[in-house]
Formats: C-alpha cells, sequence, structure tokens
C-alpha cells in the first residue's frame, strides 16, 4: 500500500511517499542504478512533475510485529521507546531542515524517531545519521530514473528478453525464482551471465547518475 502525503513549507508543496511493507526494507542507491529499486522513485518523479511540486522523501514502513529483546529488566516505558525506534520509516529523505523537521515537528536536535534523518546541536543536518540527499542530488536521481524508464520502455518494444538476473553479494532472485525451470538460466551455459550490482558509496552512485544524465539528456 501506497501513502502519499503532501507537507508544506515556506517555499510551496512537498511530496513525500510512504510504502508500506511486509518486510524490512531501504532504499539501496545502487539497486537504483542497476534499474533494479525504482518503484518509489519513479511515483516521486511522475507527481512532482504533474503536480509541479518538490520531492520530500520516499519511506518504506515496516508492518512486522516487533519484538523487543533486552539482556536485563526494563520498564514499559523503554519498551514502548524501543518499539517506537524500531518501527522508524527507513528509506531516502530531502537533507534539509526545514523539511526534515516538517516529517517531524518535535525534533529539534538528535535522531528523529520517525524519519531516517538526525540534527546536530548546531541546528545543522548530521549528515551521518541521515540517510539524504539534497535537493540536486535529488533532481539527479529523478532524471536517472526519467533516462532508466525510457531504457526499459525501448528494450520492451524491441523485445529483448536477455537472460540477465541481477547478482548482488552472491545473492540473486533465482533462489526464489518459481519459474526457473521455464527460464532456464544457468550461469555456466554460454550467453548466460548475471548483473553484478556494484557496492560503491551514495556520492559515487550519484556521480554516476549525473555522469548518464549529462552524456543523455532529460528530454530525450
Amino acid at each position: 500500500m501506497i501513502e502519499l502525503t503532501q507537507p508544506y513549507g515556506e517555499d510551496g508543496k512537498y511530496l513525500r511517499i510512504i510504502d508500506y511493507k511486509s518486510s524490512s526494507k531501504n532504499i539501496d542507491l545502487n539497486e537504483v542504478y542497476a534499474g533494479i529499486q525504482i518503484q518509489l522513485l519513479t511515483y516521486s518523479d511522475a507527481i512532482c512533475k504533474e503536480e509541479d511540486i518538490m520531492p520530500a522523501g520516499i519511506f518504506y514502513f515496516s508492518l512486522l510485529e516487533q519484538m523487543v529483546k533486552a539482556d536485563k529488566k526494563i520498564s514499559e516505558e523503554e519498551i514502548e521507546e524501543l518499539i517506537r525506534k524500531n518501527f522508524r520509516m527507513k528509506g531516502l529523505i530531502l537533507a534539509d531542515i526545514k523539511v526534515i523537521k516538517m516529517h517531524d515537528n518535535t525534533l529539534e536536535s538528535g535522531s528523529s524517531k520517525i524519519v531516517p534523518a538526525a540534527i546536530n546541536a548546531s541546528g545543522t543536518v548530521n549528515e551521518k545519521w541521515t540517510n539524504g540527499v539534497d535537493k540536486e542530488q535529488f533532481k539527479i536521481l529523478q532524471d536517472y530514473i526519467d533516462f532508466v524508464i525510457k531504457q526499459i520502455a525501448k528494450e520492451i518494444f524491441s523485445g529483448k528478453i536477455d537472460l540477465k538476473p541481477y547478482n548482488k553479494d552472491g545473492k540473486t532472485p533465482c533462489e526464489y525464482c518459481e519459474y526457473k525451470t521455464i527460464c532456464g538460466f544457468n550461469s555456466k551455459q554460454k550467453n548466460n551471465c548475471y548483473q553484478y550490482i556494484e557496492k560503491k558509496s551514495k556520492d559515487d552512485v550519484i556521480a554516476k547518475m549525473k555522469k548518464v544524465g549529462v552524456n543523455n539528456g532529460r528530454n530525450q
């Protein structure tokens, strides 16, 4: 289930998208670059263009029942605090103080209990504890997603159906696929190869996305 919310800021409307999941999930920009994890960014890009609003963040909210473990006796208040912490949304936020406080209007400093962000005592974004990007980087992500969608469409219309499942740290979707016998993928066979996902830093991935955008242009 997807929830769309539009918090208001001094400079207009912002969009945040929350995807409620029955599992624990987070945004991995390496998977975004590989063209795999593009759902929420696609929604964000499409709505922001259509409504002329700015992205504030894309998040996953886990609906899993939270289990609290402790090596000593703790109070009910401490248990509730741990549960709230475990329910904190994961994802990607616009790393802007005003926007962070729109997501969590009780936050003055420290880590938010709602979104993946933190504010220093000086009133600046704590980049170490914030899973975020600035406005320019968010624009790069949107441009890249626009490019990826167009490439996918071209491949569909051209009939490209290569057997090329992703491989990330040795894990592949083939482990859970119910159609392996139909697909027939075998990495030992000629022309059957994985799409290996690199493990790059956020800045490195965004730099690669920016390069793609410069070489191809958003409006192609």
